[in-house]
């Protein structure tokens, strides 16, 4: 199509050589084997329009490239997409690819003119790769800049100011509206890493394409594949309030009717699915109320580490910690977890009672606000932090808290 980008010819610039016995990006993922990931390769173009430009990251499951859209009119700026090429099956990894793609074409054609749909990130297309072993499924999304944790590293002491944090909070919250009330889908994996910021600037995308281009970064050679470091860190924003977007919904589910078994990172796991007691979008909500402390005071408001024995995670201290914060938990919700008699006694009352911190109160838990913002921040991530999800408040509840609209900068969008 002489009207269209054509590809870029292959770069005669010579990256340097990463030792070949040290285990990069990918290779370092739990089950990584090199058959699952498809060998992509600078230049490479796929789908007949797609050319890959540089790496934008990885995970157990997938990598990730900027690629060069060539079907964008020759005479306009060059349009990037980033590619997900998902890897073949590991257990579920497979499955998990498969919801992504379905659950990203529902949210991408739910109704459009809700608030949120620009919250959520959406499909741009999707197509398929034979591999060696086996067809890999490919998404086709827009470049975003970086995870939400990443993002509180640019601010003074790691955490987002009070003012600036109400708005990316109102952003968040429109999204999940759109997500429950809209595309009935409950995310079920709501963390910092999840929430994406865009770009400010799009013309970083054309810079690092073409860094990549003319001084690329160092590789690891083998016999049959390249692996390529991710070229993924834009520095400092432009704008201090960048727009965020939900991502990353290879675990969500429909929320048309109730779920059980375990979902969600360990440390914003809700106290219904800790006792298997079904879960519902308030899970999301709960996720969100404990994430909060991780982006205004740069710490985790519970620390449920087995640190005296085992220091990893453990059910029983989150319970206790819970206990400790809001109180025993209400008969309601023992009764119907199939985990309860795991940790409780059949008073309720928990089986080891010495685990329960005697000083966690919330008040005691905030230290970077004061005043009124603290006292109305409280009683904001109260209405989220609730051992009974019926008694949370719902997205479309929250962006009407008062905390939301108090003492932001007049001309934040």
């Amino acid at each position: 199509m002489a009207l269209t980008h054509p590809p870029w010819p292959s770069s005669t610039a010579i990256a340097p050589r990463l030792d070949s016995s040290l285990l990069v990006e990918e290779e370092k993922t739990p089950y990584y084997h090199v058959s699952r990931f498809y060998p992509v390769r600078l230049g490479q173009v796929f789908h007949g329009r797609y050319q890959i430009a540089t790496k934008l990251g990885y995970g157990s499951s997938s990598t990730v490239w900027l690629a060069r859209d060539l079907y964008s009119w020759r005479w306009s700026r060059e349009r990037y997409v980033a590619l997900k090429i998902n890897a073949l099956n590991h257990r579920s990894d497979q499955n998990t690819a498969e919801n992504e793609l379905a659950i990203l074409e529902h949210i991408s054609s739910a109704n459009k003119k809700h608030e949120g749909w620009h919250f959520v990130r959406r499909l741009l297309g999707s197509f398929r790769i034979e591999g060696v072993a086996g067809t890999h499924l490919c998404l086709v999304l827009e470049p975003l800049r970086e995870p939400l944790w990443l993002y509180c590293q640019r601010f003074v002491g790691g955490t987002i100011p009070s003012n600036i944090l109400k708005i990316i909070m109102r952003m968040i919250l429109q999204g999940l509206d759109y997500l429950h009330s809209e595309c009935q889908i409950i995310h079920t994996d709501l963390k910092p890493d999840n929430i994406l910021v865009k770009l400010e600037d799009l013309a970083m995308l054309d810079r690092d394409a073409r860094d990549e281009y003319h001084t690329p970064l160092p590789q690891k050679i083998t016999d049959d594949r390249t692996i390529y470091l991710s070229r993924n860190d834009y520095g400092q924003f432009s704008k201090p309030t960048g727009l965020v977007q939900i991502t990353d919904f290879g675990l969500s589910v429909s929320g048309k009717t109730q779920h059980s078994g375990c979902i969600q990172a360990e440390i914003y796991r809700a106290p219904e699915v800790i006792l298997d007691a079904g879960y519902s979008y308030s899970a999301d909500i709960w996720s969100l109320g404990i994430m909060m402390w991780d982006l205004l005071e740069g710490k985790t408001l519970l620390d449920p580490i087995h640190r005296q024995t085992s220091d990893e995670y453990d059910d029983l201290m989150h319970l206790a910690q819970l206990t400790s914060l809001l109180g025993p938990p209400p008969s309601n919700i023992l009764h119907s977890g199939r985990r309860t008699a795991m940790f409780h006694k059949p008073d309720g009352d928990l089986k080891h009672p010495e685990l329960v911190p005697k000083d966690l109160k919330f008040e005691n838990t905030v230290t970077r606000i004061s005043g009124q913002d603290k006292t109305d921040f409280l009683e904001f991530v109260k209405k989220m932090v609730k051992w009974n999800p019926a008694e949370r408040s719902t997205a479309r509840d929250l962006l009407k808290d008062p905390w939301l609209y108090g003492d932001y900068p007049s001309d934040a969008q």
